[in-house]
């Protein structure tokens, strides 16, 4: 029976990495016809198999390649298979970032930042580079920021940090609280 190896059994890949090699073992007697599945999807279009299908490479890799593969060798002695998971992580990518933004003291705002990353982003803000505490008037939750009535003291520079293990990403926005204004008769 071929001794197929399973020298990987999982591949935690961050991404982005330009290619992906899954060995097989290519010393088995009598050589056996070696064949790639991906369980439950389809071995991407841009893979290529090396040495007598020995090495599946995946190139250019995308979250979507991610999944169980499997590999099959068999000969006249019988058949063997080993199956492994390769799962893919990205740092985070912004999907929505912040604008400056100009309001009237008492208006309220909300600014909500968005990043895609695996695993997913957590999100902190801060101001003036200091982080933002929660208060009676404030939330942070997630990737939004909300202030029920802006006043003069919330005027300057924010920013929403997005990060995971594997990266972190900033965004800012200047926010500028107009004064109350007073008509004169």
């Amino acid at each position: 029976m071929p001794n197929a190896s399973d020298s990987w059994k999982t591949g935690a890949i961050p991404v982005p990495k330009r290619q992906l090699s899954l060995p097989s073992s290519s010393s088995l007697s009598p050589v056996p016809t070696i064949t790639w599945m991906k369980v439950n999807g389809y071995i991407p279009s841009k893979s290529r198999l090396r040495k007598s299908q020995a090495v599946l490479e995946i190139p250019n890799l995308q979250l979507d390649d991610a999944g169980l593969y499997e590999c099959t060798a068999e000969n006249s002695r019988g058949r063997n298979s080993f199956r492994g998971q390769l799962q893919i992580y990205t740092y985070p990518h912004w999907v929505q970032k912040l604008n400056d933004t100009q309001l009237d003291s008492g208006s309220p705002l909300q600014w909500e930042c968005k990043a895609t990353g695996k695993p997913k982003p957590t999100y902190r803000w801060l101001k003036n580079g200091a982080p933002i505490l929660p208060q009676s008037r404030v939330d942070t939750v997630n990737g939004i920021l909300a202030i029920h009535s802006v006043n003069q003291s919330d005027a300057g520079m924010y920013q929403c940090l997005a990060e995971n293990k594997y990266g972190a990403i900033y965004a800012s926005a200047e926010l500028k609280v107009l004064g109350m204004q007073f008509l004169s008769k």
